[in-house]
């Protein structure tokens, strides 16, 4: 009975550890070649900027862009799972192929976890949607890059 139950732990161990391998190579996305240098917006700890973006506990924090705005949802707190961001990008004529976005959480003494984000045109001209998937409570950050934009990271505090 104790060789069964060894034997059983052994495989799920070595199972999980085989698919959080193979899910972080499907979902690393590539960053874009000509994107503009990213500004950090200083703020005090605790201030909300007013589209949702919020400053993470980690060493990553939440830029501002003059180009690319969250527009759903309002909170920065969001519950762990799939979810649904959509952005608004001052450039016209932009394409889902021209937005590429990362989504991370950042690991104490590990590489950043990361998340595939899928991007589709929103219901608005100039909307994107962003869907992802938050696997874990903690600090996330999305960094959204747009063709000729400023690009934005956004703050998320997942519960």
């Amino acid at each position: 009975m104790k060789k069964l139950f060894l034997a059983i732990a052994l495989v799920s161990t070595f199972l999980f550890s085989c698919s959080a391998q193979s899910g972080e190579q499907a979902t690393e996305t590539s960053d874009s070649a000509e994107a503009p240098t990213e500004q950090a917006k200083s703020k005090s700890d605790g201030d909300r900027e007013d589209m949702g973006h919020s400053q993470t506990s980690g060493t990553e924090q939440a830029k501002q862009s003059k180009d690319i705005h969250l527009v759903s949802p309002k909170s920065a707190e969001m519950p762990m799972g799939d979810a649904e961001l959509v952005v608004h990008v001052e450039k016209e004529n932009l394409t889902p192929d021209d937005v590429s976005v990362q989504v991370s959480m950042p690991m104490e003494g590990e590489a950043d976890m990361t998340s595939l984000a899928i991007v589709e045109p929103g219901d608005k001209d100039q909307e994107f949607k962003i869907k992802t998937n938050f696997g874990m409570a903690g600090p996330w950050t999305v960094q959204v890059k747009a063709k000729d934009a400023e690009p934005a990271t956004l703050a998320f505090n997942i519960k």
